[in-house]
């Protein structure tokens, strides 16, 4: 199966895995339909993607913790062919630090968001025909000190996955699961994002950390391949 002509909603996509997702599903023909927080941020990616592929590029402005907004935007869609959710955000810290406020506010982006996105989508999704693609990420069984956030709503992704690819059947329910990716270098000085990369090639067989196009990679064949379902996707470089 290709994406030629069929609908891609993304959520998170004004940067990183949801925009290099949004760039590549968009080169194979794919209508695809931006959404994130801001839609100054959104509406340019979604008008240079549109230019540079010759593909269809709309965008819609979507937080994904409110519930009433999720369902308007997805029902505003049309048909959603395949759905990715990649709203997320980030919580780091040692458990004995971390506020049940601080973990709550994460919940409601990454898991709360993406329950909140599939809900509201799924009447839009041909079962026969269409996909799911949550996100999860390596800090789960794979675990690092400080981020007991990560590791919780990944594995609470990981196990929706499972059941929800029985329960929802023949829709295909699947996660990609990235390792260290390289998406905040705006964040970071030249001398932090040279040592963040040094680390990262310290600790993975590849001696790199991923990009967003390899994830977006993931992301393009869990949507295409027609034979897989209820499965994680690790895109880790090799992370143990």
């Amino acid at each position: 199966m290709n994406l030629s002509g069929s609908t891609v909603v993304i959520t998170g996509a004004g940067s990183g895995i949801g925009l290099a997702t949004a760039e590549l599903v968009a080169r194979r023909g794919a209508r695809v339909v931006l959404t994130d927080r801001s839609a100054d941020v959104v509406r340019p990616q979604a008008e240079r993607i549109a230019e540079l592929t010759g593909s269809e590029a709309e965008f819609r402005a979507l937080d994904v913790t409110d519930g009433a907004a999720v369902e308007e935007v997805m029902g505003s869609v049309g048909t959603i062919d395949h759905l990715f959710t990649c709203a997320s955000g980030a919580v780091v810290a040692p458990f004995e630090e971390l506020t049940e406020a601080r973990v709550r506010q994460f919940f409601e982006v990454k898991w709360w968001g993406q329950y909140r996105c599939l809900r509201a989508a799924l009447p839009y999704v041909p079962k026969e025909t269409g996909s799911v693609t949550l996100v999860s990420g390596y800090l789960y069984r794979k675990v690092d000190p400080g981020y007991f956030a990560f590791a919780a709503v990944n594995g609470a992704v990981e196990a929706a996955v499972k059941s929800l690819a029985i329960e929802l059947a023949p829709l295909r329910v699947n996660a990609v699961a990235p390792g260290p990716t390289d998406t905040h270098a705006h964040l970071m000085s030249p001398e932090e994002h040279g040592a963040y990369r040094a680390e990262i090639a310290r600790l993975l067989p590849v001696g790199r950390p991923g990009s967003a196009e390899e994830v977006a990679h993931a992301a393009a064949y869990l949507m295409e391949n027609t034979f897989t379902t209820g499965t994680t996707l690790d895109v880790d470089g090799g992370k143990r």
